[in-house]
């Protein structure tokens, strides 16, 4: 994703950027990496900085490719060395002594909608289609912006309807994979992915942050498709044969399923 915001800010191919190895010693603790931030705010800095050198390439008096135009600037003694600070679009405050005023400067959206099957002797529950909306500002790798869209929401699906988590002291019982029920390619039903690009214009290249928000719509989606399929409320997830099966036989005293 760096690779691609760098080039196009500065007017090369991809395989002409190069990213250097991280070291500490000469660079800034730039805060964690959470609320999707690091393509907004390091993908920024990026862009901006790639932006000011090529302003400065092409303020030379050289012409071809941006390779050789760059290699006779920094031979002309030109200074190939840019440094770049976030900072928050204009509008926007935030007090980090308090704790206050505008976490994000921006927010995704999304729509899901999942198809399932329950099957009405165990009350298992198969997902047979998940369709997501996604809003990404703009999609800079759309391949890559899909897949992590597919893959945020399959970890949605196993945490709707397989993935139990319980504790007993303080420690979690589900400690192996073996215990510990992910879906699988198995488990993964036909996905449709459709990105909605609004470019964000404090964002690079107007894209906006994806990471988490695949996880967020897959749980109540297949939870709403639950309580369609079967008519009980779907409370609590996952949504585990055993609890639908209570949820059923609360609901119809009785009755056979």
């Amino acid at each position: 994703m760096f690779l691609a915001i760098a080039a196009d800010a500065l007017g090369a191919e991809v395989a002409e950027v190069r990213v250097e190895e991280p070291d500490t010693s000469r660079v800034p603790d730039s805060g964690p990496t959470v609320a999707s931030r690091t393509c907004m705010i390091v993908g920024g800095c990026v862009e901006r900085a790639c932006r000011e050198l090529r302003a400065r390439v092409d303020a030379a008096p050289t012409a071809g490719a941006f390779r050789d135009r760059a290699r006779a600037f920094l031979a002309g003694g030109g200074d190939g060395a840019v440094e770049t600070v976030y900072s928050s679009p204009p509008g926007l405050r935030w007090d980090d002594e308090r704790y206050r005023g505008d976490a994000y400067p921006a927010y995704g959206w999304a729509a899901d909608v999942a198809e399932v099957e329950v099957d009405l002797d165990t009350f298992q529950v198969q997902v047979t289609r998940f369709l997501s909306t996604v809003d990404v500002g703009k999609a800079i790798q759309p391949a890559a912006v899909e897949g992590q869209i597919e893959g945020g929401s399959l970890q949605a699906l196993g945490f709707a309807h397989l993935e139990v988590v319980t504790t007993e002291q303080g420690r979690v019982l589900q400690d192996r994979m073996a215990t510990c029920i992910i879906p699988t390619t198995l488990d993964t039903p036909p996905m449709e992915v459709a990105l909605v690009e609004v470019p964000y214009p404090g964002g690079p290249s107007g894209a906006k942050g994806v990471g988490e928000l695949p996880m967020d719509g897959g749980a109540p989606a297949v939870a709403s498709a639950i309580e369609d399929a079967l008519g009980v409320h779907v409370e609590a997830v996952p949504a585990t044969p055993e609890l639908l099966a209570e949820l059923w036989l609360a609901a119809h005293p009785g009755e056979a399923p």
